[in-house]
């Protein structure tokens, strides 16, 4: 039976009588009347919000169909709302069988709480294991706690409506529990300042208390609380007089979140081995240095991919038979753009084929971006050819359906996500013709050679080329090797400290007016991004590689403190989940990840421009930016080129090109 439906139980009878003293088993203390829980609200916490604490079991159901034969449904009366009272559901279309290894995990108290003694990332990750840390994250199984810090939601504009996040150093295992412990937590007053011990929700405090026995609602809560909960935090020293809320939550399987995109992963692969994809010139276009400094050849023409969606328009999902499975639906023109620099231009049949590389380009941008400015005077001077298809699903084109859906129909916001899914097969499919049909075209042949070597494809990707260019590195069997710019992940973490979701966030105050339904929506739209999100692919990136995948994928992550589109906090996280080391000597040492003395394989970096203030420190939008802006500056600075120059190539290695440190002199 479903836990939370014993709350209608309290409607069903008068409960007068049991207001009287009496005994209550092994506390002693006095019956106390049951509380008044609103139908479908977590008892532990109902007073402060129906919903939260979120991700929470409270809201685990079976469901045979799910690979974990569970599924997370929230109640009618705890899904979030809009400012006219509409629930909006975004797992609606998308169930999953358990929660995210990477979400937010959120609690909120109505005086709100500060975060003062509160583990930060700032701090030493280890202090937070100790059995007296304000924030506890503890592996149910094993018993052991689990690095993470705590911070302070700061998007709500008051104090008493910001929730308390817990976040994990490092990604969780799939379908394992976990117990989230509060204490020690301090009221916030108006002014944001500290105020007494903040106390324990009605629900959790009478469970904590052994005060349950007389409520239908808490007492299996209780019950379960004694068996499964209670004495993990004994055992670990944690007082429980002191616990201002406990509670559980189960993660989801990796086959549920993966299955669609391996699918089509897959599935492209066997029939770009069996015929390489048709392609077709469009448009052909050669320049002057008087028409195009930097710009020789170019060529737009279109790849004949196969189509995993209801069709190519936008805002279109993912195409599934009457079994639910992803089917193919038929194929699809996907436009793409090659550029040849004037220094790839050769002057006679001596010439050594170029370099080339695919090119992942920005939030909601397009294929374009290899002929913006940067991207063009690089190409030149560094004579590599630059190839590009759109991300389908976060292209411009895309963003006004994105837009619409968010004032509309928050519920399907992030449809876009199944497009995501085609956009990373189209690259995919990209690397197939760059490797066969696009290299045998007429207009790239000259003295009887092709102006570039298939066999030097390389992948750059920047900012968002990044973020999903480790999911499409991680699934690509042709590219082993890619330089990933300014990226990282998770999603929803990006979102609450990046400059580029500020005019989302700023739609959204419209139709859903409350900060805390916003923090909300954000927190469990990771469910939605799972399936196509870096923190999912990145342990498959370098180790436990897909079948078929390259035997030796080699990975640059080049990325600048206090980025304010993609928090450097959010690269660790990816970092730490592929398993890339420090590149030794270049940057300060970071909790979790190896380093590695150079020439190296593998390797991250950070540019430190020694900026007064970091934006992204804390969860608050629109981040304080600073000057140079940084997430710009990496790609442009000399340093950082050189360091490209010599990993792109058959052998390259990662080497300090900076003097010392890179900061960035």
């Amino acid at each position: 039976m479903r836990t939370r439906s014993l709350v209608a139980s309290f409607f069903l009878t008068s409960l007068a009588g049991l207001a009287s003293i009496g005994c209550s088993g092994e506390s002693g203390s006095s019956t106390l009347a049951p509380l008044a829980i609103p139908e479908g609200c977590n008892p532990i916490a109902f007073e402060h919000d129906c919903m939260l604490p979120y991700p929470s079991d409270f809201y685990l159901v079976d469901d045979a169909s799910m690979p974990t034969g569970k599924r997370v449904e929230l109640t009618e009366a705890a899904k979030p709302k809009t400012a006219a009272e509409a629930s909006f559901d975004l797992m609606a279309n998308d169930p999953v069988d358990g929660f995210s290894t990477h979400q937010p995990i959120m609690a909120y108290f109505s005086t709100g709480v500060t975060a003062e003694g509160v583990l930060f990332h700032t701090d030493e990750p280890e202090k937070s294991l100790s059995a007296d840390s304000k924030v506890l994250l503890i592996d149910a199984e094993t018993g052991k706690t689990v690095p993470a810090w705590g911070e302070i939601d700061m998007n709500p504009p008051t104090p008493a409506e910001r929730a308390i996040i817990v976040r994990p150093f490092s990604q969780l295992q799939y379908q394992k529990r976990y117990i989230v412990a509060l204490q020690g937590l301090l009221e916030a007053k108006e002014d944001g300042s500290s105020g007494p011990l903040a106390k324990a929700p009605q629900g959790f405090a009478r469970i904590r208390d052994k005060q349950a026995d007389s409520d239908p609602a808490l007492k299996p809560i209780a019950d379960r609380y004694e068996k499964e909960i209670f004495p993990q935090l004994e055992t670990l020293g944690v007082s429980r007089d002191k616990l201002q809320l406990v509670w559980d939550f189960t993660t989801g399987s990796e086959e549920h979140i993966t299955r669609d995109l391996l699918f089509m992963r897959d599935d492209v692969i066997a029939k770009m081995e069996a015929a390489p994809p048709v392609v077709t010139v469009t448009k052909a276009v050669e320049n002057t240095v008087m028409e195009n400094e930097n710009i020789w050849l170019r060529i737009e023409g279109t790849i004949r991919v196969p189509l995993y969606l209801e069709s190519a328009e936008l805002g279109a999902r993912i195409h599934r038979d009457a079994s639910g499975k992803v089917a193919q639906n038929g194929e699809t023109e996907v436009p793409f753009l090659l550029q040849v620099p004037h220094s790839a231009n050769p002057a006679d049949a001596n010439f050594e084929p170029m370099r080339i590389l695919e090119y992942g380009h920005g939030a909601f941008g397009l294929r374009e971006e290899i002929n913006y400015s940067f991207m063009r005077g690089y190409t030149n001077q560094d004579k590599y050819i630059a190839a590009s298809v759109d991300w389908w699903g976060m292209t411009e084109p895309d963003r006004n359906t994105v837009i619409e859906r968010a004032l509309m129909d928050q519920g399907t916001m992030f449809d876009f996500v199944d497009r995501l899914h085609q956009g990373i097969v189209n690259f995919i499919a990209l690397s197939y013709a760059l490797k066969g049909p696009i290299a045998d075209l007429p207009e790239l042949q000259r003295f009887g050679k092709t102006l570039y070597d298939a066999n030097k494809l390389y992948y750059y990707g920047i900012s968002q080329g990044a973020i999903f260019g480790v999911t499409m590195l991680a699934l690509n069997p042709l590219l082993d090797r890619g330089v990933l710019g300014v990226g990282g992940g998770p999603y929803s973490f990006m979102m609450a400290r990046s400059g580029s979701f500020v005019p989302f966030v700023a739609l959204l105050q419209g139709p859903l007016q409350s900060a805390l339904t916003i923090s909300k929506l954000i927190m469990l739209s990771q469910n939605r991004w799972d399936r196509v999100d870096p923190m999912t692919y990145a342990p498959h990136l370098l180790k436990d590689t897909f079948p078929k995948s390259p035997p030796n994928r080699h990975i640059l992550m080049q990325n600048a403190i206090g980025d304010h589109l993609v928090n450097h906090l959010s690269t660790h996280l990816v970092a730490r989940a592929a398993g890339i080391p420090l590149l030794e000597g270049a940057s300060d040492p970071v909790w979790g990840l190896d380093s590695v003395a150079g020439p190296a394989d593998d390797a991250i970096l950070f540019v430190d421009y020694k900026l007064s203030e970091l934006p992204g420190v804390y969860c608050k939008l629109p981040p304080d930016t600073q000057e140079p802006e940084v997430h710009e500056e990496v790609r442009r600075n000399p340093k950082i080129k050189a360091q490209l120059d010599t990993f792109f190539q058959p052998d390259g290695m990662i080497t300090n090109t900076c003097e010392g440190k890179c900061d960035p002199e």
